[in-house]
């Protein structure tokens, strides 16, 4: 049976970020791409992710990297029980803030040229931030709110703490000088074909009106044929348009659970036929149920 759960924990710089702790022995994963990076830890198991071109296998142990804007997949490896596995969702900004902490002066993103890593120390941080995680999670179960609260700081801190060492330990081992990439979004998306930058701007406006995000409407908006449409857009995006549309409409659907909104009516305003469409398309994207989403995060 599959399980996801996802906290959020201070940085270190005034923003929280979210963490995925999860145990799959079913779940795949759609062609999909984050605004952020992916800072992961394989706890158990094996799994297998296709990116940047070819298939990638991971064990326990394993740190995987995979930053902003590139095109994966995700499963469990066949012949084997599960995947377990801790995985950091670092927004852009923080990244530059912790590669600053981590020496890096330049102000830019940091970049990484391997997506699997295998590295005792970057591994025993983020088994520690597993750890503080989990000790926060036990205390809150086993103490009733109310005269805790001093003591819930101290492991909130911890974790906070935990969170921020691992992402610096694996930028300052790790990063290298960034070079022109998917990664640097400003300029690819200032410079992608206006093809490509008008079809980008009709789905992310109009993601919930399906007969305004058709390849007919996308064709006509563009004045090119349906078939170009298509082959401009993977190009330059790595997905076709419909999938970029659902990648779309899975990120407004969590950022509407996280503001504490029901997944019934998150579906309606999103685009999606009904709520089983929703979840079906949200944990392919993100791992997790919309409604244990909400339940992890909503303010």
């Amino acid at each position: 049976m599959d399980q996801a759960r996802i906290v959020k924990v201070g940085s270190g710089f005034g923003k929280p970020v979210e963490v995925l702790r999860a145990t799959y022995q079913s779940q795949t994963f759609a062609r999909h791409s984050h605004d952020t990076y992916t800072l992961g830890l394989v706890l158990g198991g094996a799994g297998s992710f296709w990116c940047r071109g070819a298939e990638r296998f991971t064990c326990k142990g394993d740190v995987v990297v995979i930053p902003p804007g590139e095109v994966h997949t995700g499963s469990v490896s066949s012949g084997v029980e599960c995947l377990s596995y801790l995985a950091v969702y670092l927004p852009v900004d923080l990244a530059i803030l912790h590669a600053e902490a981590a020496g890096s002066p330049d102000g830019k993103p940091p970049e990484f040229g391997a997506l699997v890593l295998r590295d005792p120390a970057v591994r025993r941080a983020y088994e520690a931030l597993d750890r503080a995680i989990g000790a926060a999670d036990a205390f809150r179960h086993r103490h009733a709110p109310g005269n805790t609260r001093a003591a819930t700081d101290l492991h909130e801190a911890a974790a906070q703490e935990a969170v921020c060492a691992a992402i610096t330990e694996l930028i300052r081992r790790h990063a290298s000088r960034r070079t022109r990439s998917t990664l640097d979004r400003s300029f690819a998306i200032g410079h992608e074909p206006r093809i490509v930058g008008v079809v980008r701007e009709v789905l992310e406006d109009s993601y919930a009106k399906g007969d305004e995000t058709s390849l007919h409407v996308l064709a006509q908006r563009t004045g090119v044929t349906p078939f170009h449409v298509i082959r401009a857009f993977r190009d330059a995006t790595g997905l076709a348009p419909h999938q970029y549309l659902i990648q779309v409409r899975v990120e407004r659907a969590r950022q509407f659970l996280a503001d504490g909104a029901v997944p019934s009516m998150v579906a309606a305003m999103t685009g999606f036929v009904d709520q089983s469409h929703l979840t079906y398309h949200f944990k392919k994207h993100l791992g997790i149920t919309p409604g244990n989403y909400r339940r992890c995060v909503a303010n």
